[in-house]
């Protein structure tokens, strides 16, 4: 098997070389729409009226309509090969440690939730801008929630995300056809929009024969001079009123499709892409079932477009006059419309739903491949908590050090200590991340994890709010009682602090840190605390809920090195007086 980076270069080495050869056709057919397009007035210019001179127009016209399809095709498939050349270049910086280019997902920042500000869980260099691989709104705020609340169906999450990064091209194909007829203004369209639409009519079904029958004999009966012109026009008005009657109703809904012409044609060539994928797993084929089965999406998107495309045809004034004359156009479009909202409207942002989940499971499938060996989390039996070479996806690969986590039966914190910078924060994270993937059903950056079901909380990043004049201090107490809360609630629930009450003086600091620790461990929490308070760590001598950890430093010819590996026990060594005479802070 190639190397994710191999693969992505190859990738835009074929869609590159693909692009030159379609914009070579692009440009050929352009000259030639042109060409075909002038020889229309050249003809009517140089030849005799006549019925050769009409064979030849009507030749013309339909070159010129057959080269412009061409055109547009050609077009759409340079645009295809663009997008595949910049995904393959996105992953690629991703790999290299910027994933810039991908949307950060800033607008579900909150510091309310339990545990996203401090888990970076979204905005710029975020775990969301990491994964985020969606196109559709819907798809976006999907993965949003699936991070910051979890997925009620996480073995669903697991086993799709599994199948599909085994078909990285596939899931890109997807991305592609969704990007492809979706632009910026595009994507915030809905198409519940459809659903509201008022088809509250009645006879249409009726007059849409009737009215044909009238324009055809009445023009059957003027040639065999039974109407006057004026009988034969008279007529026509009548039927075209009749037509126009419903006009407002026909217009607000082909303006609608119109508008989301581009969303249906994005939905229905994902559908026929996910219907191709051949999906093992029991959860793939009861959701394929799902998609395939009698709700119809298929069948209704296939409809929609019909729909769409046979209201393209009136909208050229004289063409949309003479189909309604002769054919009721109207009338017929406004009744198989009607009966498509009867049978698939209420099930549009359902459609949309599902579409969007696809892309949360691409989103999860494309991290897998690009990180190589993952695990997913199995549910434990009892209340033990272990993971196997636990990283984070942060760390390039190359300068990735992995740790176990584990805390056994019995056991309810962990207290880490360590001097600075040598990876506690970077641990915390990488448990926090283990914990939400879990939850997710997203896969985990370890060999093998095993963890119950907890909802996380967190207090490693907190900060005053001058504009309702509270105290760092109050806005640590705030943030500890919001989890308390949480605990007394009854929620399962895993804790990360890291270093907290810093707003206080030391000897507080140590009463209250440990106070709190003693009470989170009463009412049933469990979780990490990363403390410079040496204090702390006489908790594990005196209950054996508590059990210290530590990540250490070597100082070898003034020069300071870590190897960020958690070991038992208790740190002995600190660095920062060495680091403040190392940057000229103090005497040495």
């Amino acid at each position: 098997m190639i190397n994710q980076t191999t693969y992505y270069q190859k990738q835009i080495e074929t869609h590159t070389a693909l692009l030159d050869k379609v914009k070579s056709k692009h440009r050929v057919l352009s000259f030639a729409r042109l060409f075909a397009f002038l020889l229309i007035p050249i003809s009517w210019y140089l030849l005799d009226w006549g019925i050769v001179l009409l064979g030849i127009v009507v030749a013309e016209s339909a070159l010129f309509v057959f080269l412009v399809n061409k055109w547009l095709d050609a077009k759409l498939l340079k645009e295809k090969h663009e997008l595949y050349i910049e995904l393959n270049s996105n992953e690629l910086k991703l790999i290299q440690g910027d994933w810039s280019s991908f949307e950060d997902g800033s607008e579900f920042k909150s510091g309310a939730h339990p545990y996203s500000n401090d888990m970076d869980l979204f905005g710029p260099k975020s775990v969301f801008q990491y994964l985020n691989r969606t196109v559709l709104p819907l798809g976006k705020v999907k993965l949003a929630n699936t991070l910051a609340y979890g997925s009620a169906n996480r073995v669903r999450n697991q086993e799709m995300i599994e199948e599909i990064s085994k078909h990285i091209l596939w899931a890109q194909q997807f991305i592609v056809e969704s990007k492809v007829y979706l632009k910026e203004e595009q994507k915030q369209q809905s198409l519940k929009d459809l659903k509201e639409q008022d088809f509250n009519f009645s006879f249409v079904s009726i007059l849409k024969w009737v009215l044909p029958v009238i324009s055809i004999t009445s023009i059957v009966l003027y040639n065999l001079d039974y109407l006057k012109f004026g009988q034969l026009l008279l007529i026509g008005m009548i039927v075209l009123s009749v037509i126009g009657s419903k006009l407002k109703i026909t217009n607000k809904w082909m303006h609608l499709l119109s508008n989301r012409s581009e969303k249906i044609s994005a939905l229905k060539a994902q559908l026929e892409l996910f219907h191709q994928l051949n999906l093992v797993s029991e959860e793939g084929k009861r959701y394929k079932e799902q998609l395939f089965g009698n709700n119809g999406m298929q069948d209704g998107l296939r409809e929609l477009e019909k729909i769409k495309i046979r209201s393209d045809y009136r909208m050229n004034a004289i063409v949309g006059l003479l189909l309604n004359y002769l054919f009721a156009w109207d009338f017929h479009l406004l009744d198989q419309s009607k009966k498509w909202h009867k049978q698939y409207a209420d099930s549009i942002e359902l459609w949309e739903e599902w579409m969007g989940e696809v892309e949360v499971w691409i989103s999860g499938a494309i991290y897998k491949y690009n990180r190589g060996e993952t695990c997913f989390a199995e549910i434990s039996t009892s209340q033990e908590m272990m993971i196997h070479e636990l990283g984070h996806p942060f760390v390039a690969t190359n300068k990735q050090v992995c740790n176990d986590f584990h805390l056994k039966e019995g056991e309810s914190f962990l207290i880490i200590t360590g001097p600075n910078m040598a990876g506690k924060s970077t641990y915390l994270r990488s448990v926090g991340l283990a914990i939400i993937s879990a939850n997710a059903g997203f896969p985990i950056l370890a060999k093998s994890c095993v963890l119950p079901k907890y909802n996380l909380y967190s207090s490693m990043r907190t900060s005053d709010d001058l504009t309702v004049e509270s105290s760092y201090f109050h806005a640590e107490l705030t943030r500890l009682r919001f989890i308390m809360d949480g605990i007394e609630r009854g929620e399962p629930t895993f804790v990360i602090l890291d270093e907290i009450l810093k707003g206080t003086n030391s000897k507080d600091k140590e009463i209250g840190s440990a106070g709190f620790l003693e009470k989170l461990n009463r009412i049933g929490a469990k979780g990490i605390i990363a403390t410079h308070d040496l204090s702390l760590t006489n908790l594990a001598s005196t209950n054996a809920s508590f059990r210290n950890v530590y990540f250490d430093s070597l100082i070898e010819e003034d020069e300071l090195f870590f190897d960020y590996k958690v070991r038992d026990g208790v740190c002995k060594n600190m660095n920062a007086s060495f680091l403040l005479r190392k940057m000229n802070l103090v005497d040495a």
